[in-house]
């Protein structure tokens, strides 16, 4: 295919435009010497204690202008008094909820959802979803992408594939039990709907998992390119994270030790090796949301197992 482009006999630039203005003319040397952001696990700690009420807000340490736990992911709390509502996925693509205490309501257009602890939802964002406490009041936990929105400057439209779903707790317990009796036992319950069942998502954006470890069990040690948020449900003496840069035989070198405790949020960075053990005598739970759906659609999750 031909074409005119000839930059040695270039026309003269034209009259200057608001656009043309905006123009920078960047060399290797402006481009190459930009201060680069230090990885997550520099500036950010491993773990820290979700709030009665209130996002995880790690924005000055991450040198952001917007609320953000990890540079696409915020996750935090919401406290819904009797009565009482709040917004929930302003400026977000998706949010996974887990209801903690107490009972109420979500609504999303002409739907609503009555829930209760133990809940999960996926809550399409930039559609003035809202949570409405019950007569005990409401607190849940979220998970959601604004930062992401945000960064990229996105409008976010909802389509069927960002659907209302709702996972019951009672429906979540029967599932955990099945994979139980089934011998599993390092794994638990893939949240996924029919708007995007193939890929087996929450949301276009987010996986979610409600992940069981039972006694003397461990997630193999492995990383991925997506990083991760992992609320603990149920923990015990004896569960936690490692997490390190290298192997050596299968197993990471000088590893960063997280011990789990109940209502503790781990931050799990991009491409770190991980593992997740249980050397207790009760079951552990955890959900886990990752921002997998851009990686996996990109085919740059990079999933890797030490063994």
């Amino acid at each position: 295919m031909s074409h005119a482009i000839d930059y040695r006999h270039a026309a003269p630039a034209p009259a200057g435009t608001p656009a043309a203005s905006r123009a920078l003319y960047l060399t290797e040397r402006d481009f190459m010497g930009a201060a680069l952001p230090k990885p997550i696990e520099k500036v950010l700690p491993p773990a820290v204690m979700a709030p009665q009420d209130g996002p995880i807000d790690l924005s000055a340490e991450l040198g952001l202008p917007y609320p953000a736990t990890l540079p696409a992911m915020l996750a935090g709390t919401h406290a819904v008094k009797a009565g009482a509502s709040v917004p929930v996925g302003d400026a977000a693509g998706g949010v996974i909820v887990l209801v903690l205490e107490g009972a109420g309501e979500f609504r999303v257009g002409g739907e609503t959802a009555t829930v209760a602890a133990g809940d999960i939802l996926a809550v399409p964002g930039s559609v003035g979803a809202t949570a409405h406490g019950g007569a005990e009041g409401l607190r849940f936990y979220y998970v959601d992408d604004s930062p992401m929105a945000r960064y990229m400057g996105w409008q976010v439209r909802p389509t069927p594939r960002i659907a209302f779903t709702h996972w019951p707790a009672a429906l979540l317990a029967a599932k955990l039990e099945e994979t139980k009796a089934q011998g599993i036992t390092a794994s638990g319950v893939f949240l996924a709907h029919t708007g995007i069942e193939r890929e087996k998502l929450a949301t276009p954006n987010l996986f979610a998992h409600l992940n069981r470890l039972a006694p003397g069990a461990a997630n193999t040690v492995h990383g991925h390119a997506a990083a991760a948020i992992t609320y603990v449900i149920e923990g015990n003496e004896a569960s936690y994270s490692l997490l390190g840069q290298t192997l050596r035989d299968g197993a990471i070198v000088d590893p960063v030790r997280v011990d789990w405790r109940p209502g503790q949020v781990s931050l799990t960075p991009p491409n770190l090796w991980h593992g997740h053990f249980n050397d207790g005598k009760t079951d552990i739970l955890t959900l886990v949301v990752q921002l997998s759906g851009l990686y996996y659609n990109d085919r740059t999750m990079n999933f890797r197992f030490a063994a």
